[in-house]
């Protein structure tokens, strides 16, 4: 078979199956099987027992050395910098209110990176790939929880004094509650536990390690079918030239601005730079309206950018998951 024609197949055999199941995870929520006050509750299940398990369990099968690399750092942090003060200065000066500004900033750079970014280089290049991208969350998880919480700030946005409510709100940087959000997060912890005993080459006994393998197998249906399940499309029409620009810089941009860092900077291995690019240019994360619902800002826009950058990515993840199988 044509080389060119069996990576399309490859791609398609990835990404297909993932997007039809978010799909899927949809049309059960409009049925009537699962209710709209459950999705939440499904997203925290799926996020603090099937993710953490597959994130613990992926490193703890992986050499230390084969996992962890000062390289993806490198590639990292400038790529994320530097496309984070881009869309910054770009939100600053337009002319929108506050908390829809706010909005647009907040959701132009956060990665579903666990719930999309996971499977896709899990089914496309095994679980090395998966513990790495690991490591990469852990990196950007604790960063994007600051980063969020600053922008707010910088946006005069308030701090809710009930949570998801719009009543009376409180200023300030509570750094007790983030200091609790990042070191209680059960990514974070399972990844931090995961190197420890990859790092002192440990070995699960046999009934822990079936219990993490159970949790892990639960991990990927039931993030993509909470993706699908938390989609309302009745905000979607409004703010369209935003949400398309968002979409256009945070599946475009932003991992374009990482291949060149992975490629042309730092020259990270193939499975690296294929790691970083595909985890750049996953979709808004559901966290994010999540963690918005703390703030008086505009959690519709949020929603709305969440489904519409999700959809576009059907079509931008397959193509970057075949250029960087055509590249590195």
């Amino acid at each position: 078979m044509n080389p060119f024609f069996k990576i399309i197949l490859e791609v398609a055999g990835t990404t297909l199956p993932i997007f039809v199941v978010i799909a899927i995870g949809f049309f059960i929520k409009k049925r009537g099987l699962l209710a709209e006050e459950h999705v939440p509750v499904l997203n925290r299940l799926t996020y603090n027992f099937g993710l953490s398990a597959l994130v613990f369990i992926n490193i703890t099968e992986n050499k230390f050395s084969d996992i962890f690399d000062v390289k993806l750092l490198k590639v990292l942090l400038p790529a994320y910098f530097i496309y984070i003060a881009t869309v910054f200065l770009a939100s600053y000066f337009t002319k929108i209110n506050i908390r829809t500004k706010s909005a647009i900033m907040v959701s132009a750079y956060r990665n579903n990176m666990a719930f999309i970014g996971i499977p896709i280089l899990l089914y496309s290049f095994g679980n090395l790939a998966s513990a790495k991208a690991s490591i990469v969350m852990a990196v950007l998880l604790p960063l994007n929880i600051i980063m969020t919480a600053l922008f707010f700030q910088v946006f005069n946005v308030s701090l809710n004094s009930a949570p998801g409510g719009h009543n009376t709100a409180v200023r300030g940087f509570n750094v007790k509650r983030l200091l609790k959000e990042i070191f209680l997060d059960p990514v974070i912890i399972a990844v931090a536990a995961g190197l420890l005993i990859s790092y002192f080459n440990l070995q699960l006994p046999i009934p822990v390690k079936n219990i993490f393998s159970i949790l892990s197998d639960m991990a990927v249906p039931l993030a993509l079918i909470s993706i699908g399940a938390s989609f309302k499309f009745s905000h979607v029409k409004n703010n369209l030239k935003y949400l398309a620009l968002i979409s256009i810089s945070k599946l475009i941009v932003f991992p374009l601005i990482a291949m060149l860092f992975s490629f042309y900077v730092f020259k990270l291995s193939s499975l690296d730079a294929s790691v970083i690019v595909i985890l750049f240019g996953t979709p808004i994360a559901v966290a994010t309206y999540m963690q918005s619902a703390k703030y008086d800002t505009d959690h519709d826009f949020i929603s709305s950018a969440i489904i519409t950058s999700t959809i576009a990515s059907a079509v931008t993840l397959s193509a970057w998951l075949f250029i960087v199988k055509m590249v590195f």
